[in-house]
């Protein structure tokens, strides 16, 4: 999903948390949360292109890099998820906490329905049992059409 689309998705889903909740901590979290997670993508440009993206294009055509056979995404996993759930709910954390989570969730659900993967895609054990190539965890969508959903 393109990150002006996160932005609207956190914006809206950011006012649904603050009517609900009525908290500002978890509102701000749930907005930045849902667009910050994709620093995992700038992140991944830098240890693999060894320099720091200067515009957003350099960053968009390194996602649809086919020459790059690795895709890693540490931020976008499934598992990291449900344990940040599971701590919410054992340790009582407060709305901050349950604001970034739903950031986060709401994130990954549009990326799961957007992006050209398999289905089994932000498990992170998925993607490391497949050595986090490409051709094995993105769907033929990806090699053959060249959408900016980075």
């Amino acid at each position: 999903m393109k990150p002006g689309y996160h932005i609207v998705v956190s914006a809206g889903l950011s006012a649904g948390v603050q009517a609900t909740m009525h908290s500002w901590p978890a509102t701000i979290g749930c907005f930045f949360s849902g667009v910050l997670i994709d620093l995992d993508h700038c992140l991944e440009y830098c240890f693999l292109r060894k320099k720091i993206p200067y515009n957003y294009q350099d960053l968009v055509d390194f996602c649809w890099d086919t020459k790059v056979n690795k895709l890693y995404l540490i931020f976008h996993a499934y598992e990291f998820l449900f344990i940040f759930w599971f701590l919410i709910y054992f340790f009582y954390l407060g709305y901050l906490w349950w604001g970034i989570a739903i950031g986060l969730t709401v994130h990954l659900a549009c990326d799961q329905f957007t992006n050209p993967i398999k289905p089994w895609f932000y498990f992170l054990t998925f993607r490391i049992k497949n050595s986090f190539e490409k051709t094995k965890t993105l769907s033929d969508m990806y090699f053959k059409h060249k959408e900016n959903v980075c």
